[in-house]
């Protein structure tokens, strides 16, 4: 069996999940009012939660990359871009949320 690559899995994610947050690539969402999950958007049901969508997307990508990825190429990617992705994901969203505080 083969397993996937950590490393792949762990870059893609950080900005696979930065893409699906900036353009709304969700695969469901929640409604928490009525405490359901929708494929598309849903009128008269409330406001929906978009973030177990993106997380599901990234994932689902993300593993799929890592799975097809050969380990050889995954050993050459230098350790330190396993934090630098992630950290440079997070301070995209900070910068495109700062909207919201100021």
């Amino acid at each position: 069996m083969r397993y996937p690559s950590p490393k792949i899995f762990t870059l893609l994610f950080g900005a696979v999940y930065t893409v699906c947050f900036y353009v709304d690539l969700a695969l469901f969402r929640y409604y928490p009012e009525t405490r359901e999950f929708h494929w598309q958007m849903t009128d008269n049901v409330g406001p929906a939660i978009l973030w177990y969508g993106w997380l599901a997307v990234a994932a689902l990508i993300s593993a799929a990359v890592a799975l097809m990825v050969p380990p050889r190429w995954a050993d050459r990617i230098w350790p330190g871009c396993v934090w630098l992705v992630p950290v440079a994901a997070v301070a995209v969203i900070l910068v495109y949320e700062v909207r919201w505080f100021v």
